[in-house]
């Protein structure tokens, strides 16, 4: 793979990474909002005004943003293939995000955030789905770039070049009598 390409893939992770976590901010924060508010008349003439917030019309929401958004802060430390699961996690908690968005529509513009954000919070997890397995790891900005199959020299100062350069001198590409001055 070209160095153009993995930056690429490096720049869509990162763009689908910041758009997981930021949509699952901005959704558990519609979530813990006010959304609605009732105003109840008692019988001595006192009024009481009671605020609704999204978590209780749609107590499912904030912890379903939640588990999205941590998702996708779990992907920068995992491999690909737990990227692909947490993917389809982050893919199903802001579609269940998303439901107690539309199941709310009426109760103001909070509820209408929560559902775009937690839409944009789906399709990420299926994008990160789909394409996690093309993105490079967290691992691959150490690992040694292969020159090819060119032995290192025999001498022991290329030993200590080659050393000082990333490349393993344990390594087949050696031959025999460098590895023997190499142990001397």
């Amino acid at each position: 793979m070209s160095e153009a390409t993995s930056d690429t893939r490096a720049a869509e992770r990162t763009r689908v990474l910041l758009a997981g976590v930021l949509a699952a901010a901005v959704a558990a924060l519609a979530a813990s909002r006010d959304w609605t508010t009732t105003t109840d008349t008692g019988h001595a003439g006192i009024t009481a005004t009671t605020a609704h917030a999204g978590t209780d019309l749609a107590s499912w929401a904030l912890p379903c943003a939640l588990a999205g958004g941590a998702a996708f802060l779990a992907m920068l430390a995992t491999g690909n293939r737990a990227r692909r699961a947490l993917g389809v996690v982050a893919c199903l908690a802001g579609l269940a995000t998303a439901l107690g968005g539309a199941l709310n529509l009426d109760a103001g513009p909070w509820p209408i955030a929560m559902g775009a954000a937690a839409l944009v919070l789906a399709a990420a997890g299926a994008a990160t789905t789909a394409r996690a397995g093309s993105w490079p790891s967290a691992s691959d900005r150490y690992e040694a770039a292969p020159d090819g199959n060119a032995a290192i020299a025999e001498d022991p100062v290329s030993l200590w070049n080659a050393l000082d350069s990333g490349e393993d001198p344990s390594s087949p590409n050696i031959t025999a009598s460098a590895q023997e001055k190499g142990r001397s």
